[in-house]
């Protein structure tokens, strides 16, 4: 089973893709801020204007682009709904205990 498959109900590698734009977009508008910083008064304003756009840019297509695929709205957990686990337990069992099963259980 591939990591992907583990991690998330869309193993498309389109989702990841996305999520590595938005990615890019977020790490460009650091970087700008950044430059920023540390260049102080001396910093090229229309440069870091540019990339900090760029980086808002990648990021709400990227944000918008992995919206469009996963659609979490639609997967969304009903807290109020239990997950049926598969496993059957709670079901009434036919009478197999014997008498002294019985006794045995209510000694302890």
């Amino acid at each position: 089973m591939k990591v992907s498959e583990k991690i998330s109900n869309n193993p498309n590698p389109a989702v990841l893709g996305m999520s590595m734009v938005a990615g890019l977009g977020v790490t460009l508008v650091m970087v700008a801020l950044g430059v920023g910083v540390v260049q102080g008064e001396a910093a090229d304003s229309s440069t870091i204007g540019l990339l900090f756009a760029t980086g808002v840019a990648l990021f709400i297509l990227g944000a918008i682009g992995w919206f469009g695929l996963t659609q979490p709205h639609k997967h969304f957990d009903d807290i109020d709904v239990p997950k049926d686990s598969g496993h059957h337990g709670h079901e009434e069992h036919p009478a197999e205990h014997t008498e002294t099963e019985h006794a045995h259980a209510e000694h302890h």
